[in-house]
């Protein structure tokens, strides 16, 4: 016969079989978020299977001679679980796609990716990388050396200062090298300033070190959005191409021919520009290039599946003729799929079991809370003012909170009562208590900073880093140091690298201590709470 305190629905199993119930589920629970978070959610396919987009052509010539060049296609291949690369593919978009520029966590402005590359003859590759620390998209540059493109530590063009048209990073470059100019090197840009695109304008003496000389005038552009633009060189002047799309996203594409300052336009301006797209496909983004037949736009087209492409099109030889005839429809198109690894694709249902066991526990746990507190106040036991201070906060909490939520536009006195118990009285009564707790932590930190070993001087110098790091002068004492030397460089290494890891790992630990605190609960294993029951 069971005890009467014990749930007749556990009275199935004795205690050892509980504790194998409890070794078991935590056991499949933390192997499965370990695998899942070491494991690839996907495994094979393409580094483009998501997508391509952003293309040039690329000539390369070796050394010598007789050297003869290597002509090929640079694009960006886009996949859901990696970063953004440039990849290469032949001329007719043929296999083997191999990458040419990964990201690499040693390089700052394109640690997080890197997209949309322009060729520029002879030996010049611009192309848009993706920040590590803030995603700004700014413009990079790789050169060629022993047989590879090796980019630039540093980006050449980032972006501005809040209220510039470029504050949030530049989105698309195109770089043209005039030897006639006394500038030589000139770019065209999209600089974003939130979700605006404005084109604007620099130019450099070397191509390297750039000067910003601000937005242009564009005839016609007037409430378009500018998503990319692209400098040709033609018999009469600098052509400028500008993708853009309206407050409808009605995509637009506009041409103009600036004069040889390269920021006003001159009175030939088109910006109905004839496409020969297949049905229902729309442009992405589009780029000039030269070929052996003259000027070849390779183009991102769209599908209504969101499924982006690569195809040729020839742009007028002549300005402003302005239709672009479709050569080939599908150049590039994105690569095979890889396999699941099934482990992502459960994780939602995974959490939901989890959210159910410790949404028991809870319910368990007041439960229990109710009966040693309600016998607590009828019995008028030592602490029954406390006990009803429970029932009343609990009570009055739970009634204002689910008013609230079901009606979350109703400005009642059920609203102000929420917000009068959760803002005027919760918040400060959880300041208070972490007030108090500050005491033990400066105490604490002093006694782990005492340096009596190796791991209490590596402990200070990592509290003392993390702390010049986070102000002024911590970046003034090694401003002229390499960036890998810098304070605030080795500072972000170590807060969200090596922190990361242990923090990971400590949640790990708590993830796996509630879930078996809370299988316990479940089967009845908590004697101290049962006891307190009784």
């Amino acid at each position: 016969m069971p005890a009467r305190s014990t749930p007749l629905w556990v009275c199935w199993a004795d205690d050892a079989v509980k504790r194998r119930i409890i070794v078991i589920v935590t056991f499949l629970a933390g192997l499965y978020y370990v695998l899942e978070f070491m494991l690839p959610a996907r495994i094979g396919g393409a580094p483009d299977a998501d997508g391509v987009e952003a293309a040039t052509i690329v000539e390369e010539r070796g050394e010598g001679q007789e050297a003869t060049a290597d002509r090929y296609i640079a694009y960006t291949g886009v996949r859901a679980d990696r970063r953004p690369v440039i990849l290469r593919a032949a001329l007719d978009g043929s296999d083997p796609r191999m990458p040419i520029i990964v990201p690499h966590f040693a390089r700052h402005d394109d640690y997080r990716g890197a997209r949309a590359p322009q060729f520029v003859p002879p030996d010049r590759m611009y192309y848009i990388g993706l920040g590590w620390d803030d995603r700004v998209p700014r413009v990079c540059l790789a050169r060629p050396a022993d047989g590879r493109w090796r980019p630039l530590p540093k980006a050449v063009l980032s972006d501005g200062k809040p209220g510039d048209p470029d504050s949030s990073g530049i989105g698309w470059a195109s770089v043209v090298n005039d030897p006639n100019a006394d500038r030589p090197w000139r770019m065209w840009y999209v600089g974003l300033q939130g979700d605006r695109g404005t084109v604007c304008h620099a130019d450099s003496a070397d191509g390297v070190v750039w000067a910003k000389r601000g937005p242009i005038a564009l005839p016609g552009i007037n409430g378009t959005q500018a998503d990319c633009v692209n400098a040709v060189r033609t018999a009469e002047g600098t052509a400028l191409w500008a993708l853009g799309h309206d407050a409808g996203g009605v995509r637009r594409m506009l041409t103009v021919l600036l004069r040889a300052d390269g920021v006003t336009a001159n009175n030939v301006v088109t910006d109905r520009v004839a496409l020969d797209l297949p049905p229902d496909a729309s442009v992405k983004d589009f780029r000039i290039a030269r070929d052996q037949q003259g000027l070849l736009a390779l183009v991102t087209l769209t599908d209504g599946n969101e499924r982006s492409r690569i195809a040729s099109m020839r742009p007028p030889l002549q300005f402003p003729e302005t239709r672009l005839a479709m050569e080939r429809p599908s150049l590039i198109a994105p690569g095979p799929k890889p396999t699941s690894t099934i482990l992502s694709d459960i994780r939602m249902q995974v959490d939901d079991i989890l959210v159910v066991i410790g949404a028991f526990a809870v319910g368990l746990g007041l439960i229990g809370l109710a009966r040693v507190h309600g016998k607590r106040v009828i019995s008028l036991h030592k602490g029954w003012p406390e006990s009803t201070a429970f029932f009343v906060a609990a009570i009055a909490m739970a009634a204002f909170t689910v008013y609230s939520r079901m009606h979350p536009d109703a400005h009642t006195w059920a609203t102000r009562g929420y917000d009068l118990l959760f803002y005027g009285l919760f918040q400060p009564l959880g300041s208070s208590m972490f007030s108090l707790l500050a005491c033990y932590l400066v105490s604490a930190a002093y006694r782990a900073f005492r340096v009596r070993s190796f791991e209490g001087a590596l402990l200070a110098a990592s509290a003392l880093l993390i702390m010049l790091g986070q102000v002024p002068i911590g970046n003034w004492l090694t401003r002229n140091l390499p960036p890998f030397l810098q304070i605030p460089k080795v500072m972000a290494w170590v807060l969200f690298v090596n922190n990361n890891a242990v923090v990971r790992a400590v949640n790990f630990g708590i993830f796996v201590g509630a879930l078996a605190t809370a299988l316990r609960v479940w089967l009845s294993m908590d004697r101290a709470a049962m006891r307190s029951v009784e």
